[in-house]
């Protein structure tokens, strides 16, 4: 649910996935590869059928043993994709945009579920990484969205009070991270980028 601006803030925080850039085609690629490494194959609209890429989900999607499909391994053979398939991430031009603005303005950070070394990578591909940005990704707190965790994390690590915070989201599990943080949300997919 996006929820008006009362503003001004002293932080603006962003989802990187789907937010400030589209990574639609690596994560599918990446988790695709990685399952395939493991002997699994699976087709693209079984794979979007499933929101959240994480070994755990997709053993129980696919009744596979924890041996079948061990986290560690699983999420290697998908970084290693990742990293060998940035240049099919897409810059979101509206984003990128609204992050330059907001960085006149105050504090940024980006708060994924992804993992950090991730999100730096794709914030030189996108060309924000000139920006002074405070990056959590899921491997600075112990539980991923929709956990609040990553970012409560952020806004101590900014040191402003979650509700001084402006959150730009584009998943049910990133807003509801960011809601029951306390900050104010939009949610990118109903509000347009202003």
């Amino acid at each position: 649910m996006a929820t008006s601006r009362p503003g001004p803030y002293a932080a603006y925080a962003f989802d990187f996935d789907g937010t400030l850039a589209d990574t639609s085609d690596v994560n599918t690629g990446a988790v695709r590869a990685s399952l395939a490494a493991h002997g699994v194959t699976v087709t693209l609209t079984w794979l979007n059928a499933e929101p959240t890429f994480t070994a755990a989900r997709l053993r129980r999607r696919l009744a596979l043993p924890p041996a079948a499909l061990p986290e560690d391994t699983f999420i290697e053979a998908a970084r290693a994709y990742w990293f060998a398939n940035t240049d099919r991430i897409k810059p979101i031009a509206d984003a990128a945009a609204a992050a330059r603005t907001a960085a006149g303005q105050a504090a940024l950070a980006v708060v994924s579920a992804n993992y950090s070394d991730i999100v730096r990578h794709g914030l030189e591909v996108v060309g924000l990484d000139d920006l002074p940005w405070t990056v959590v990704g899921r491997d600075d707190v112990p539980q991923p969205k929709p956990a609040p965790d990553a970012y409560l994390h952020a806004a101590q690590l900014l040191g402003i009070a979650p509700a001084r915070c402006l959150a730009h989201e584009d998943t049910d599990e990133g807003i509801t991270a960011a809601t029951r943080a306390g900050m104010h949300v939009i949610d990118i997919r109903r509000q347009p980028w202003q």
